[in-house]
């Protein structure tokens, strides 16, 4: 059922244009995070560990294109606390979902030397450190592990080669201080990983077929490769771990849907539950440390064809935690 207009006129009031277009467009409880002093695509919303900020990803033109600076802002919304990427020059971006330590740090890829690599930056003061040097290759996409029993942590990240980036993307993991570099998958075309809250597995993208995305898993290893959607819809894509590990959230189109919304499917497979009610675009979730809600980027249309998105959050069923 769509909610009626005049029930929205406060949080329409406050809502940038994208914002109202697509409140009015939803079926769901959704809700805008009002972010402001940032024109362009806000994307890629990262909850912190305790709760209380959202790193994410402001593209300056739209959708994925032009100069692109990590902040961060409270998780209710208001002013950007810090940019912590350059704010010129330079194309930085964080992976959606699960892309801080515990201890209050956080890791983006940047092309602001010579080409995407990985950095990590303390998100309350101090200087971005790079991590990787790959001469070649391009790196995307990290995720930081939680601290394992053995007291070490990893960062998995995706990569590419540096002459076909739009080409088959593989998986490789590394020490959180840049060391210890191993590849964890190849030969298929593997994107956006994250490691699970128990640092024993890593879920991620792949495409199984031309323009078919399915959502899998594997251990830390590169062994245990698990398809958790099976391809329930064309594009599966975007996972993202609750906090609890029991279940993932994700994006996807399918059946009767003009655009993805998205989905809860458990961990090890099973049926989705769809989340989001909406006519236009919902995708690149992240669940909250406490389980209670998902934040995410959404778009009255297709954002990869025009426009740009902004951020949004949404209560997570209790049944799915």
């Amino acid at each position: 059922m769509r909610r009626c207009a005049w029930a929205l006129a406060a949080v329409l009031a406050a809502s940038p244009p994208a914002a109202v277009a697509q409140t009015a467009c939803r079926g769901d409880a959704a809700k805008p995070i009002p972010i402001t002093g940032l024109a362009g695509s806000l994307q890629n919303a990262c909850p912190s560990p305790d709760g209380t900020a959202l790193a994410f990803t402001n593209f300056k033109r739209r959708y994925n294109l032009g100069g692109a600076v990590v902040w961060t802002v409270p998780a209710a919304g208001g002013a950007p606390t810090r940019a912590l990427s350059p704010r010129a020059g330079a194309q930085s971006v964080n992976l959606p979902g699960q892309c801080w330590s515990a201890a209050g740090n956080v890791v983006y890829s940047s092309d602001v030397e010579d080409r995407d690599e990985i950095y990590i930056v303390p998100a309350a003061a101090g200087p971005a450190k790079r991590l990787t040097d790959r001469p070649g290759f391009l790196a995307w996409e990290p995720s930081i592990s939680p601290v394992l029993a053995d007291r070490s942590q990893w960062i998995v990240f995706e990569s590419h080669r540096e002459a076909n980036p739009d080409g088959a993307g593989e998986l490789w993991k590394m020490k959180i201080d840049g060391s210890g570099l191993v590849r964890l998958t190849q030969g298929a075309d593997d994107r956006q990983p994250q490691w699970s809250p128990r640092g024993d597995r890593i879920v991620f993208q792949r495409q199984v077929k031309p323009g078919q995305w399915d959502v899998m898993t594997i251990d830390t290893a590169g062994n245990g490769l698990l398809n958790v959607t099976k391809a329930s819809a064309r594009g599966n894509t975007d996972p993202s771990w609750s906090p609890s590990g029991a279940t993932i959230v994700y994006s996807a189109g399918g059946p009767g849907l003009a655009n993805a919304n998205l989905f809860v499917v458990p961990a090890m497979g099973g049926t989705p539950v769809r989340l989001t009610v909406n006519c236009g675009y919902d995708g690149a979730p992240g669940w909250s440390a406490d389980g209670r809600s998902i934040v995410f980027e959404s778009a009255p249309y297709d954002p990869d064809a025009r426009g740009s998105t902004t951020l949004w959050r949404i209560a997570a069923p209790a049944g799915l935690r």
